[in-house]
């Protein structure tokens, strides 16, 4: 088959707990603060190295963020992977999904060896859209697939496995190159390899990409590029408890309908057929 070019879009998060927003400019607030690598982003790395390991793979790491979004790059490159690109600018603030895969399909494109397979987790922790998958797709005009919880590559072909609407799994299989977007299901992630942190910190180097280094322009980045706004920011309202009725069938049929008579519900429904 030969060895496969893979990329992976990573993404660092917050821990939810110490998430913060700035109310005035409706967004996260990560100056400062400490992240890790998205969940489902390091099932995508671990897919990619099980390759690595089987077939041989040359493994890219890509990130766009703050500077301090380069840590979770390294500890990419601590678990194996080969490259890792940092994509960092002032101008990059407040970009929305759209944006966001139109820097990174910028990057990809500026790469001196065009990927064979993109991957990334089908969403993120921190806004849980999955729209950046099928976004960068359409950016690099390539096949997609998203919810893989199988991978297989047959020469310039991907076999992948995902849950259909019926919900039942299906068989995908496409030409590469094509962007895949996957679930916990794919596989377990492995432990970080002892001492490799260290080396990751001190002896790779991270290449660091501005909007400059790819051709964009303040128009089509950050709040000026996004095609979507955050309106407003506000605490979900608490859910209302449920009242839990044991008994057998008739039991349960009284008490329902008994609820439904004190919440009148009852009386609209026949208000209306009249």
């Amino acid at each position: 088959m030969g060895s496969k070019n893979i990329l992976i879009c990573i993404k660092q998060v917050l821990d939810s707990r110490t998430v913060k927003f700035d109310k005035e400019m409706k967004s996260i607030i990560r100056d400062g603060m400490e992240g890790i690598i998205n969940p489902l982003d390091s099932v995508a790395l671990e897919a990619a190295l099980e390759i690595k390991n089987k077939e041989g793979a040359h493994i890219t790491v890509i990130t766009m963020g703050p500077p301090q979004s380069e840590a979770s790059l390294r500890e990419a490159l601590a678990f194996g992977a080969d490259k890792a690109i940092l994509i960092s600018d002032p101008a990059f603030k407040g970009s929305d999904t759209l944006a966001t895969s139109r820097v990174l399909a910028s990057a990809i494109k500026k790469l001196d060896v065009f990927p064979d397979l993109v991957l990334c987790g089908m969403q993120t922790t921190d806004s849980e859209t999955g729209h950046v998958g099928p976004q960068l797709s359409e950016e690099l005009d390539l096949p997609h697939v998203f919810g893989v919880e199988e991978i297989h590559l047959e020469s310039n072909n991907f076999i992948v496995k995902h849950p259909s609407d019926d919900g039942y799994l299906e068989t995908i299989k496409g030409s590469l190159p094509a962007v895949l977007a996957v679930t916990h299901e794919l596989c377990v992630i492995r432990d970080l390899p002892l001492g490799s942190l260290e080396a990751a910190f001190t002896h790779n180097n991270v290449t660091i990409w501005d909007a400059k280094d790819l051709g964009l322009k303040e128009e089509d980045v950050g709040y000026q590029g996004s095609a979507t706004q955050v309106l407003n920011l506000y605490a979900p309202l608490p859910r209302r408890k449920g009242e839990l009725i044991e008994g057998n069938s008739k039991i349960l049929l009284e008490a329902f309908m008994k609820k439904l008579d004190e919440l009148s519900v009852l009386d609209e429904e026949n208000e209306n057929q009249q």
